[in-house]
């Protein structure tokens, strides 16, 4: 999926929509990126969805599952928008680091066009959801996100959570990236050379709670390559079943990380280690690497 960096230094939450429908030239041009967008670096495919507001909720309404509607923002938060995307993927394991990184890439692709999005991975309306994309039980709605135009003043509630927001500020450097060393020990990252760009392009990445949960540790030991590690919230990543908000920011890692490499000409790709080479202790979960093909 060719994605400019520049998607990921401008995008921001929306959570105030105009309430102007999509253009047909945004349709056609979200709708195109759900096939660009897949499969997830494990291997899923998810499937997604671009329906307005009113074809949700009047899914929901004969269903009688979702009494008003759908909730489409979380506590009330979103204001006004008239569509979202969403998709269901199949149950399995890392099926929500795969979801993450599609859907990751679908906004990017919304920001490209100039169209607000926020990710919502709590409470809205998930069997309606299931329902207009026919899922079998086997597959299940891990997130979603309202699409549309931003209004040109926030709401009293987008004020609220976006002050809250900069009032916990993003973890410095020194908390997410590290170096493997001799011996497997994690050290201190300095200069990181041309891997700067993709680690700050994950850095500024979302995630929910605005946790961060994301480490990533650069091995140059031996070529180049670089691990990306969840440091887990247990009881916070697993509070919904089978939709892991933490496995899903991993995703998110994994699309920022790639899209900022390609745009330093960078080849590689990720790859699940069949043994890592860092030694790592509770929370701390290994994910994937990034093993870097054209060393300079």
């Amino acid at each position: 999926m060719d994605i400019g960096i520049e998607a990921i230094k401008s995008r921001v939450s929306t959570r105030t929509y105009d309430g102007t429908p999509l253009s047909p030239d945004e349709e056609r041009s979200l709708r195109a990126s759900f096939s660009e967008a897949v499969p997830g670096p494990f291997g899923a495919a998810p499937r997604f969805i671009l329906a307005s507001r009113d074809e949700v909720e009047d899914e929901a309404s004969r269903s009688g599952s979702v009494r008003g509607g759908v909730r489409i923002g979380t506590y009330g938060m979103i204001v006004g928008p008239r569509a979202f995307v969403a998709g269901v993927i199949a149950k399995g394991p890392f099926a929500c680091v795969d979801f993450g990184y599609c859907l990751e890439g679908i906004v990017l692709r919304a920001t490209e066009l100039g169209l607000g999005t926020c990710w919502i991975g709590g409470a809205f309306g998930r069997g309606a959801i299931a329902r207009a994309l026919r899922a079998d039980k086997g597959e299940f709605v891990p997130a979603t996100t309202p699409v549309g135009h931003g209004a040109g003043r926030p709401s009293i509630q987008d004020r609220i959570v976006r002050g809250s927001s900069r009032a916990r500020t993003r973890k410095a450097p020194a908390e997410l990236f590290f170096e493997a060393g001799e011996g497997g020990r994690l050290l201190p990252l300095g200069s990181a050379g041309r891997w700067d760009e993709i680690l700050e392009a994950v850095r500024i990445g979302p995630s929910a709670s605005n946790k961060q949960p994301w480490r990533l540790v650069l091995d140059r030991r031996d070529g180049e390559a670089l691990h990306l590690v969840l440091h887990e919230d247990q009881r916070y990543n697993n509070m919904l079943g089978e939709v892991k908000l933490q496995e899903l920011d991993m995703g998110i890692a994994m699309r920022h990380a790639e899209v900022a490499a390609r745009a330093i000409g960078l080849g590689g790709s990720w790859r699940r280690l069949d043994r890592y080479p860092i030694s790592l202790e509770e929370p701390q979960r290994y994910i994937a690497t990034f093993v870097a093909d054209n060393v300079a």
